[in-house]
């Protein structure tokens, strides 16, 4: 499933990346079979607590913040500026801020591509109502994933996966982990906003795990945008299959999922579940949702 006219950026470790030209991209979806294996991640997502802020209970998320630069590119300074603030609105001393700032040492780095990254405090988030009808301009609270997960040589492979294929020099990534579940009586529903926009220049998803759900639950379309209005016109309409990637132009896109069901009464106590990660990378001037750290996750960084 592929809608790009554009070529794959080529990333080189000893080179400052060219970013993927956008014009000419809508999705791609890629098998990741080949270089991770989703089904250890299906684990943690039994420990993820339901979304206080979805009321009907069938949401489960948890977030983790990363900073994803490429080591021969200079700092955009709006991101360590940004990141020093919401520091210092936590109550960090500078000593302890300037450990997530480009100046200092990345937690791991790729030498394939050149790629280095932090992995950043357990910020809230906080999305302008301009993107997310339901939740926006409200300071939400999410723990973190376990760090089976984001310490794993898979993970790492995903984060670098996505800054390689649209080769940007440096981005704040927001990691989101979102399990819905359903059962007879009550289905769930992954895009609570219906058809919408993230404030992004491109996202990617993965889908970790489809159990128990019926063959035409959450279902993945887009429909295209004309000058930020939504448009009538369906370009994709697919059910991505756990393992498999897909990223799209979150400018030239609108995008939601279905409603899930599940599939068999007798299987699982009834209840279907479909689990997700989702990827967006912030660069300034472009919607930056971070908001100060939750005093109940200011001393669990992983």
């Amino acid at each position: 499933m592929s809608i790009n006219n554009a070529t794959k950026a080529e990333v080189n470790p000893n080179e400052k990346p060219a970013e993927l030209d956008l014009s000419s991209f809508l999705y791609e979806a890629i098998d990741t079979a080949g270089f991770i294996n989703v089904k250890d991640w299906v684990a943690y997502y039994d420990e993820i607590p339901v979304d206080p802020y979805i009321k009907e209970g069938y949401r489960y998320k948890a977030i983790v913040w990363f900073r994803v630069k490429h080591r021969m590119a200079e700092a955009i300074p709006g991101i360590d500026a940004r990141i020093a603030e919401a520091n210092t609105l936590s109550g960090m001393s500078d000593e302890e801020s300037n450990q997530y700032l480009s100046s200092s040492r990345p937690h791991w780095q790729d030498a394939a591509t050149g790629y280095c990254c932090w992995q950043l405090p357990q910020y809230a988030l906080q999305q302008s109502i301009k993107y997310n009808p339901v939740h926006g301009d409200m300071r939400r609270e999410y723990p973190g994933i376990s760090s089976g997960i984001t310490h794993s040589e898979d993970f790492h492979k995903l984060l670098v996966h996505y800054a390689a294929f649209f080769g940007w020099s440096d981005a704040i990534v927001l990691v989101q982990f979102q399990r819905v579940d359903c059962y007879i009586d009550r289905i769930g529903l992954p895009a609570v906003e219906g058809f919408h926009q993230d404030g992004n220049r491109h996202l990617g998803m993965l889908v970790v795990n489809r159990e128990n759900i019926t063959e035409d639950s959450g279902v993945s379309q887009y429909v295209m945008d004309d000058d930020g209005k939504k448009t009538d016109t369906l370009v994709f309409t697919a059910v991505i299959p756990a393992g498999q990637l897909i990223y799209w132009n979150d400018k030239r896109v609108w995008h939601y999922g279905t409603e899930i069901k599940p599939a068999n009464e007798e299987v699982n106590g009834g209840r279907g579940l479909r689990d997700i990660i989702i990827m967006s990378a912030k660069t300034p001037p472009a919607n930056m949702p971070i908001g100060p750290i939750p005093t109940q996750y200011r001393h669990r960084d992983s």
